[in-house]
């Protein structure tokens, strides 16, 4: 199970209300601040992945910006590319 941002939170909380948690992943917090829960594991094996809105625009646009970089053409002489040899 990861969390999808489509689930309600009713939808989740079903998923995982019984359950046993196996493990936690967390960042360290701010000066102050309690760590801050990022994943947590299940002894089933699942996951629930926690996103804020602003790490999912940061992740959406670093995909987009990887979905274009590949789909463009190398630029002309690229240094990469060997001249073909003439026979």
């Amino acid at each position: 199970m990861s969390q999808n941002s489509n689930q309600s939170s009713r939808a989740v909380r079903e998923q995982i209300v019984g359950k046993s948690i196996s493990g936690v992943i967390a960042r360290p917090g701010r000066e102050g601040e309690p760590p801050m829960v990022m994943m947590l594991q299940f002894e089933d094996g699942s996951v629930l992945e926690f996103v804020s809105p602003r790490s999912d625009r940061i992740l959406k646009s670093a995909i987009e910006h990887t979905r274009r970089r590949q789909y463009r053409q190398p630029p002309a002489g690229c240094p990469d590319q060997l001249a073909l040899a003439v026979m």
